[in-house]
């Protein structure tokens, strides 16, 4: 067991992809919706399964054809607005 701590995306949480690559988030707990973009929705969407901040880097870097040291600032940020949100949870 690692103790590197994971971060996952609720149960409560739907995403409906939209034709730019975002994507329509709807918290079924809150009824709220909001509307986040491309590097959110990627960023979501690995977080379906419990993942390291570093992993969540990687895959965004990948996505942006970037390297991750370029990555883990944006990262970073999308992860705390996100927490903030109550759209992440980490053990």
């Amino acid at each position: 067991m690692s103790d590197t701590p994971t971060l996952r995306l609720p149960g409560s949480l739907q995403l409906r992809p939209e034709p730019d690559g975002g994507a329509q988030v709807i918290d079924d707990t809150s009824f709220t919706a909001a509307r986040v973009n491309r590097a959110a929705r990627i960023l979501l969407e690995a977080l379906r399964e419990p993942r390291t901040e570093q992993e969540v880097v990687t895959i965004l870097a990948k996505a942006a054809h970037c390297s991750p040291a370029e990555a883990a600032a944006p990262v970073a940020r999308l992860l705390a607005d996100l927490t903030a949100y109550g759209w992440i949870e980490g053990s």
